[in-house]
């Protein structure tokens, strides 16, 4: 010890003032006590900071599960909604169940793969897609193939899809169901039903790549935590460790935790998995009977904690004055996890980094806040849209569903209106825009004058024919007169055109709205003897006018069915009928006699369609009408539909099903010229006139076989040519015939010949030796 210095350092103390020692031992008392606050305050910051953090750390896994559980639900919506848009009473999928799918029928299954491979386009995360056909037992796949469903190699979707009515079905991962799909998948099974009914006739079977979608489950790869998702069965429907997918999850008493949490929000439990304690947490989803679950090694946890409150408790006894630095440092790590909590939701680094988080996170709310005004928007037309169709399907009697219309209409009585105008008329003095904006006023008119009476939905049923549902506050027959009644009144004040109104009411409410329709449409038949711009209540008309009314029905149908089915001479005789029927009655003026064969000559005209328009010397719909109304009588218009419809009719088709030959004569030799261009149905169908359905059916009855059938032969036919000069190759003969690959040519000439190409001109080779 060097004496000398503490010598000199006892010397100067005793020349100092008296009570210098205690002023220093105070100094130093004080520093003790100071000092002792900043390491209370350091160790409880320390503490503080590590409950903080772990909790922190355990609600951003919470969060992030809350978030991923909404993110996949709302994946499995979007591509619900999209299967449903497609299935939903979807009548061009009919004709996939109509025919059998067989590869002589190559043009309807080209056409199947055509919209699968377009509906696979349009999803993510899909593997494939399959179209099971249920009246003909085959699947297509969007790979190309045809199969049957021995060779379909899963049964427990078929099996699925057999209990399905309407809703779709989903079935949780497999692995390794057979050699088309030996990734692990999540298997969506969807129906698909006849239009305007309940009727399922083929399914949609859609597999999903459980792998990449389990690639959604972990923010980043820094994250050292594990994320899946298991069902109730304990297997790993999804795993952010792609090789664990469809595994069963076993660690001792996981499952009997996981289960306690099934109806709570967040759950979580402490737990050893494979000899690591770890924090477990996990948010149940009730939609698909999943738990999606984050764990995490305790350890993991605790290792950053405990380094803070290590290096707080040393720095706050060695460096007092670095108190205010460590203070700094200390609020700068607590603010880290929430910084990172920002960055993990929103996704959004460079815009978090320049903006104050507080601030991006407000705009953020804002802006969903904006989206989900616009989808509220969006549902109420939707719900607008469809509670008008689900109004139609009742009028109809295609549905008994009142449920979209429970909180509109109460279960009391309610009053219908059928509103009918001249349609006829009005296509032959208007434009077609016009029509519509008149049809447009008349809605517009019947819901301000039916409004202020109760609640109203208007509907047009077809051109010119309107159905009115009201609830007034009592319905009976002489609201629904009054009602209507003043609602002619309004049209006829405002349109000036000329209509009639049924009128009538359900004493059921909606559950009785078709039998009171169909009693409305049927009294609007009276409206030929009643006049124009009458209101009628079917039950009060005299029995003699409705018994005529019936009876020229009938003969209208007979007459249009005759005009459908060529049978011109069986029409003519008919319409005598007619004309007799209208002489018998006697109180029938010339205005309402010419009204209704104004709209039976539309009728007519509709019925043959192309077989009368297509004479050049027929004068259009606007120029009849204008003619008819110039007939003084009956025997004058009699005359004109004589000389004016059924002479001309009769005389451009004198031997209709010579002409049907002539065509399908064109149309082949149309295909043998073309047969190394596209042909289609269609196409040719064009080509003479007629639609794909009647050349179809005038085809086969001509030719004994079907037209793609045909086809297939032909350019087999041709093939056969080609293959016996050794100078084309199969790919060459393939392009030639406009076959999409040589494997589809090879499998069809196989279908057709029961050989090869290659076999069949390796036997042409031979015999020409």
């Amino acid at each position: 010890m060097d004496t000398h210095a503490w010598r000199r350092l006892k010397h100067f103390l005793e020349t100092k003032t008296p009570g210098w020692k205690l002023q220093n031992r105070l100094l130093i008392s004080l520093i003790l006590l100071s000092s002792i606050p900043v390491a209370i305050v350091a160790i409880s910051s320390s503490l503080i900071s590590n409950r903080i953090l772990s909790d922190q750390t355990d609600q951003m896994h919470q969060v992030f599960l809350n978030q991923v559980e909404k993110e996949m639900n709302n994946q499995f919506k979007k591509f619900d909604e999209l299967m449903l848009q497609y299935t939903y009473d979807n009548s061009s999928l009919s004709r996939f169940t109509n025919e059998d799918l067989t590869y002589r029928n190559f043009g309807l299954v080209n056409d199947l793969y055509t919209v699968l491979t377009n509906l696979r386009s349009g999803m993510e995360n899909v593997v494939e897609i399959d179209f099971y056909s249920t009246p003909y037992q085959k699947i297509v796949t969007s790979s190309g193939l045809l199969l049957q469903p021995d060779e379909f190699m899963d049964p427990a979707a078929l099996q699925s899809s057999r209990s399905l009515t309407r809703y779709g079905s989903w079935i949780d991962t497999r692995t390794h169901l057979n050699s088309r799909l030996e990734r692990p998948v999540i298997t969506y099974i969807r129906p698909t039903t006849i239009a305007g009914s309940n009727v399922v006739n083929s399914f949609f079977i859609v597999y999903l790549d459980a792998a990449s979608l389990s690639a959604k489950l972990k923010a980043n790869v820094s994250d050292p935590a594990t994320y899946l998702v298991i069902n109730a069965s304990g297997n790993a429907v999804m795993h952010s460790v792609p090789s664990k997918v469809g595994t069963v999850v076993d660690f001792p008493h996981f499952r009997e935790e996981l289960m306690k949490g099934k109806n709570m929000a967040n759950y979580r439990f402490t737990l050893p998995i494979d000899g690591k304690a770890s924090l477990v947490n996990s948010v149940y989803s009730a939609n698909r009977d999943w738990y999606y679950v984050s764990i995490l090694p305790i350890a993991l946890v605790k290792k950053e904690t405990n380094l803070l409150r290590n290096l707080l408790f040393s720095v706050s006894i060695a460096f007092i004055l670095l108190a205010v630095l460590i203070a700094i440092r200390t609020s700068k790590r607590i603010y880290l996890p929430v910084h990172k909590l920002t960055q993990r939701v929103f996704k959004q680094k460079a815009v978090a980094d320049s903006k104050d988080e507080i601030v991006y996170i407000t705009e953020h709310i804002q802006h969903m806040e904006a989206r989900n005004d616009r989808l509220q928007k969006t549902v109420s037309q939707y719900h607008s849209h469809a509670e008008q169709y689900s109004l139609m399907s009742l009028l109809v009697g295609t549905s008994s569903d009142t449920t979209l219309h429970q909180d509109t209409f109460q279960d009391l009585p309610v009053c219908l209106l059928l509103l009918e105008t001249d349609a006829v008329y009005l296509q032959a003095h208007y434009s077609r825009n016009d029509q519509f904006l008149l049809y447009y006023a008349i809605e517009n008119i019947a819901q301000e004058v039916l409004n202020a009476k109760g609640i109203t939905r208007s509907l047009m049923i077809q051109p010119g024919l309107f159905a009115i549902v009201y609830q007034p506050p009592s319905a009976s027959p002489q609201q629904s007169r009054a009602d209507a009644t003043e609602l002619l009144d309004a049209v006829r004040s405002y349109l000036k055109l000329n209509i009639v109104i049924s009128a009538d009411y359900s004493e059921r409410g909606l559950q009785g709205i078709h039998d009171v329709f169909q009693q409305a449409k049927h009294a609007l038949r009276y409206s030929f003897s009643l006049g124009t711009n009458q209101v009628i209540i079917g039950g009060e008309l005299d029995p003699s006018v409705s018994d005529q009314a019936d009876a020229l029905v009938e003969v209208e149908t007979l007459i249009l069915h005759s005009l459908q089915s060529a049978q011109y001479g069986e029409a003519q005789e008919l319409f005598a009928q007619i004309i007799q029927l209208l002489k018998d009655d006697s109180s029938l003026t010339s205005e309402v006699v010419k009204a209704y064969c104004s709209q039976l000559l539309g009728a007519m005209m509709h019925a043959v369609g192309k077989d009368f328009h297509s004479d050049t010397e027929t004068m259009n719909m606007k120029a009849l009408t204008v003619e008819l109304d110039r007939q003084r009588n009956l025997q004058e218009i009699e005359r004109f539909f004589h000389t004016r419809f059924f002479d001309n009719l009769m005389a451009s088709h004198p031997e209709k099903s010579s002409l049907e030959r002539l065509q399908i004569e064109q149309v082949v030799t149309f295909i043998r010229n073309h047969y190394d261009q596209d042909i289609s149905l269609q196409l040719c169908a064009d080509l003479v006139g007629l639609s794909s359905s009647q050349l179809s059916r005038t085809f086969k009855k001509i030719m004994g076989m079907n037209f793609v059938d045909y086809v297939i032969q032909l350019r087999v036919n041709i093939a056969k040519e080609l293959l016996s000069d050794s100078a084309n190759s199969i790919q060459a003969v393939t392009d030639k015939l406009r076959y999409t690959s040589v494997n589809s040519f090879i499998r069809i000439f196989k279908k057709i010949t029961g050989t090869t190409p290659g076999s069949y001109r390796k036997d042409a080779q031979d015999m020409k030796l």
